[in-house]
């Protein structure tokens, strides 16, 4: 799977006319972590910092990888369904 994080995360950030600098205020992540991500050098190893950045956007943390392949692989949509499951059950 080819890794499409930067690009949508950077896609996304500009459809919501947010600056780089804007969403590290919000987020409280750094500006070169943003920068870095965008530009494909690294990638969050935390789901805890997808799930920040898709709540800012009202998203999906999955939207930030190729989500046409998530969808369209049945054991990743088996595990998927199971941790809304699991996220639904802790409220």
């Amino acid at each position: 799977m080819r890794n499409d994080f930067g690009v949508n995360l950077k896609k996304i950030r500009e459809q919501n006319n947010l600056s780089i600098t804007a969403l590290s205020e919000i987020t409280g992540i750094s500006r070169k972590s943003i920068y870095d991500w965008e530009s494909g050098r690294i990638t969050p190893k935390s789901f805890s910092t997808r799930k920040l950045l898709a709540s800012v956007f009202n998203v999906s943390p999955f939207i930030f990888d190729n989500e046409t392949y998530l969808k369209e692989n049945p054991v990743i949509t088996d595990i998927l369904k199971r941790l809304e499951t699991l996220e639904k059950k802790k409220l």
